[in-house]
């Protein structure tokens, strides 16, 4: 797809926002029988030759960026399904928000709501818009391109983490993933770094080694540096990748587990954020880590009831095979600790009980430094991806008590799991480490499409990461 800056012309395809009682003279519209709340949509509305997508956007005094994003992304559906090669995208009027801003999600928007995955369908819905035009009715918009190059690419970011999450299992191993991101990073100004086999066992990445131990596809770590401005701190960002998990023996019950391919959706959010990064070429320091392997059951598959020695000393008892990610993360942690991050995220589908306490529209947050949260509260803010701060409660951390261990892998309590969860990652972060956690198991994916998520893997993460890093 093609974007470019341009002006309103009569005769093509219009995505037209507006909010309630709006009319737009400038166009000879009287919108009388329209009332512009949220996700009001009229499509095709015809008018002096000009086909019009309408989409509302509610009252102007309660605007956010996320609601133009959800219109721009209705708007590129309808014309996906319509067949149409060229179509403007109209800045709506009377916001608060600055012409860039409003480029930059018109852009983005348009690129998240273009995408489907459907490239193991027999028939394909193909898309045949070639051109887009995003576009002022009150004045040019000459000098934004920098925005409307950043929103594209934050949507592409968006959906390389999207690709990945919703590839069928059989196509998405760990090596797969190690592989995909070699390539993707080739002539990036980025540099990859894998370590498989006996290279894991030398570097004594045991919690990721225990968990692969029961695929026949074997477990990798993944490093990407990205360091290009070295006079600024060092953010690790840190995606647990499990490219499938039935839950070991402490077995997953569920009809249908095939949306445990997507548990590697930190994984994906961080090749999207890493890839956002360096398209940019943002002035950046920071290195993307991410661990992935299997949980799966054979007989030399991890056991409940094992311990596992971490290369910082602390042991850990398994209590249940399927708190796997925090296992993996533990390994990753203490590699940013290891390459002298200052700044540390974390970002995992790690507990359904965060999904249960918040849903399935916001990630919970946990943080041991207010300027952290802060960062990341901001970052989500902009990009509309949601986060949500719980405590980390020090009283919940006895609820970690092993007799045998440093600490278990799983509370004894059935009650505040994401919490303990958080707790138990903390003892992996180095003591004068500024560091985030994000649980992003509940919006990991929608089964059918809305705003500007599309039936699938949403891609969550990957422009609040990258967002976050250039805080």
């Amino acid at each position: 797809m093609n974007f470019t800056l341009g002006t309103y012309q009569a005769g093509k395809t219009t995505v037209l926002p507006v909010f309630i009682g709006q009319n737009v003279e400038q166009l000879g519209l009287t919108l009388s029988d329209y009332h512009g709340k949220k996700k009001d949509h009229v499509v095709w509305f015809d008018h002096n030759g000009t086909r019009f997508v309408v989409v509302g956007l509610g009252d102007v005094k309660k605007f956010e960026l996320n609601k133009f994003r959800d219109a721009v992304a209705f708007g590129a559906r309808a014309a996906r399904k319509e067949g149409v090669s060229d179509v403007t995208v109209l800045l709506p009027e009377g916001t608060s928000y600055s012409k860039e801003d409003l480029v930059h999600t018109a852009a983005e928007g348009y690129v998240m709501g273009e995408y489907q995955f459907n490239k193991y369908k027999a028939k394909k819905e193909e898309s045949t818009v070639n051109h887009i035009t995003i576009a002022s009715l009150d004045g040019d918009l000459a000098g934004f391109e920098d925005a409307l190059n950043r929103g594209k690419i934050y949507g592409e970011g968006t959906v390389i983490a999207r690709e990945l999450n919703n590839e069928p299992t059989n196509k998405m191993r760990p090596y797969d993933l190690a592989d995909f991101v070699e390539n993707l990073f080739k002539d990036s100004g980025a540099t990859v770094e894998i370590f498989k086999g006996e290279e894991l066992e030398k570097r004594q990445y045991n919690g990721l080694i225990a968990v692969g131990r029961g695929s026949a596809h074997k477990p990798a770590m993944i490093k990407i540096n990205f360091q290009n401005d070295k006079s600024k701190q060092l953010t690790a960002l840190v995606g647990k990748g499990l490219t499938f998990d039935v839950g070991g023996y402490s077995l997953k019950l569920s009809r249908d587990l095939s949306d445990m391919r997507m548990d590697m959706g930190g994984a994906a959010a961080t090749v999207g954020a890493m890839y956002i990064l360096t398209r940019l070429n943002a002035p950046v320091n920071v290195v993307g880590i991410i661990g992935t392997c299997e949980n799966l059951i054979d007989n030399n598959a991890m056991l409940p009831g094992e311990i596992i020695e971490y290369r910082n000393g602390k042991t850990v008892s398994v209590g249940n095979t399927d708190a796997e990610g925090r296992l993996v993360l533990a390994d990753a942690l203490i590699l940013s600790q290891e390459i002298g991050a200052e700044r540390v995220i974390d970002i995992a589908t790690l507990t359904g009980a965060c999904m249960r306490a918040l849903g399935s529209k916001m990630s919970g947050l946990w943080a041991n430094d207010e300027s952290v949260s802060d960062a990341v509260k901001q970052a989500a803010n902009y990009t509309g991806e949601k986060v949500w701060e719980l405590p980390l409660f020090d009283e919940y951390e006895d609820l970690l008590y092993s007799p045998i261990a440093d600490i278990a892998n799983i509370s004894s309590g059935d009650l505040g799991g994401a919490i303990t969860a958080a707790l138990f990652l903390r003892n992996f972060v180095g003591e004068n480490q500024k560091w985030a956690h994000v649980d992003m198991a509940g919006p990991m994916a929608v089964n059918r499409s809305h705003s500007f998520s599309n039936e699938g893997a949403t891609g969550y993460g990957a422009r609040l990461l990258a967002e976050f890093a250039q805080r």
